[in-house]
């Protein structure tokens, strides 16, 4: 069954997919954060058009860009079934939700998603191919700290590795098994930190080869970790969370930033960036959060549009890229001054991860997209 939740605990970007054909609609939508209702939307605009108990047809719409654009689109669809395949016999289908983007080498993407979806993407060609997973899960995000090795966190505690640039993963064990693992970070080979639902809060000092819960002096749900080294580190999540810690996460300090009233429910921080001095903090709302001084003060960047964002990464050359939902997608110079607007008007997409390289950036989303440079 393909169905929404109104639990508290699960409010982010949540959606079940399992195995059914068939959806359910629930009587009354209900969700906790702006961005699960934006993806649930997402979801059933799909499969509204056939009725909500409706067995289900693929129908992601393809996407283009103006040649000027300066990017391309590539849409990694599955081949469609024969025309004479009893579609009783059919496998769920595919929704096209990705969640993250990363470039291990020059060359190549992989891009994660919901139904244990893990794409190897060709950058010259445009070709892809369907990385096997070793489980069944909704991925969230992909991280590769250096060209060869690898890392998937999704739901129920998922964790995976690759050693081989994500041509193969495996299963790490990690200590939960009942909550999502939202973000990851490396600062360092052997250090490494997973934020999730309800406080979640991991930590690794061997490279990743067994990882020990830690404490946090909050339950919500985190979506966001960001660490410059070994001890100073920062995570951000469900209404305004933000804390930070000088000491490897033993500690943390709660950061209070000056948010508007949008809506009656407080927004949410998304994505966190940093280097050794500047930090920046997206979320709910166009609401963007700029520091120079390592996060002891902060100041509020206006966006002219409001939509939440998702995803933050800095090039090489030091634009920071900032993604969301209905094509938001802009630059900021390396202090957060000059803003401007990547693409033109592009409403058919949410960017909801964003990989930064030397030049150029590559971002992931909905309905089944992959940006390339173009």
């Amino acid at each position: 069954m393909l169905h929404w939740t109104n639990d508290i605990s699960r409010n982010r970007r949540r959606i079940f997919v399992g195995a059914g054909k068939q959806m359910t609609c629930p009587a009354i939508f209900s969700f906790p954060s702006l961005r699960a209702l934006f993806l649930a939307g997402s979801l059933f605009s799909l499969f509204l058009f056939q009725g909500c108990s409706e067995k289900t047809a693929s129908r992601i719409p393809v996407v283009s860009l103006p040649p000027s654009s300066g990017f391309r689109i590539v849409q990694p669809l599955p081949p469609a079934p024969a025309g004479n395949q009893d579609s009783s016999s059919k496998k769920s289908e595919y929704i096209g939700l990705l969640f993250s983007i990363a470039r291990p080498d020059p060359g190549h993407v992989i891009a994660v998603g919901a139904q244990s979806i893990i794409w190897r993407i060709d950058e010259a060609s445009g070709k892809w191919e369907k990385v096997r997973s070793p489980v069944k899960s909704e991925f969230y995000r992909v991280l590769f700290p250096d060209p060869r090795h690898g890392w998937i966190a999704g739901d129920s505690g998922t964790l995976l590795f690759s050693q081989d640039a994500g041509m193969s993963w495996s299963v790490v064990s990690t200590p939960v098994h009942d909550r999502f693992l939202e973000d990851i970070d490396f600062p360092d080979p052997l250090h490494g930190f997973i934020v999730g639902e309800r406080g979640t809060f991991l930590k690794t000092r061997d490279g990743g080869h067994s990882w020990s819960r830690m404490s946090l002096p909050t339950t919500q749900n985190l979506y966001a970790v960001h660490f410059l080294n070994r001890r100073e580190g920062w995570v951000a999540g469900w209404h305004q969370t933000l804390f930070s810690t000088r000491d490897g996460g033993r500690t943390w300090s709660p950061v209070a930033l000056a948010v508007p009233r949008v809506t009656r429910q407080k927004p949410s921080f998304n994505a966190i960036w940093g280097n050794k001095k500047d930090l920046l903090v997206a979320g709910d709302h166009g609401l963007v959060y700029f520091s120079s001084d390592k996060g002891e003060s902060f100041q509020r960047i206006s966006l002219p549009v409001e939509t939440d964002l998702y995803g933050v990464c800095q090039t090489g050359s030091g634009t920071i890229i900032l993604v969301g939902e209905k094509g938001a997608l802009w630059s900021l110079d390396e202090k957060g001054k000059k803003i401007r607007s990547v693409l033109p008007s592009f409403p058919e997409a949410d960017f909801l991860g964003v990989s930064c390289g030397a030049l150029h950036f590559r971002a992931a989303g909905s309905p089944d997209i992959v940006l390339l440079p173009g």
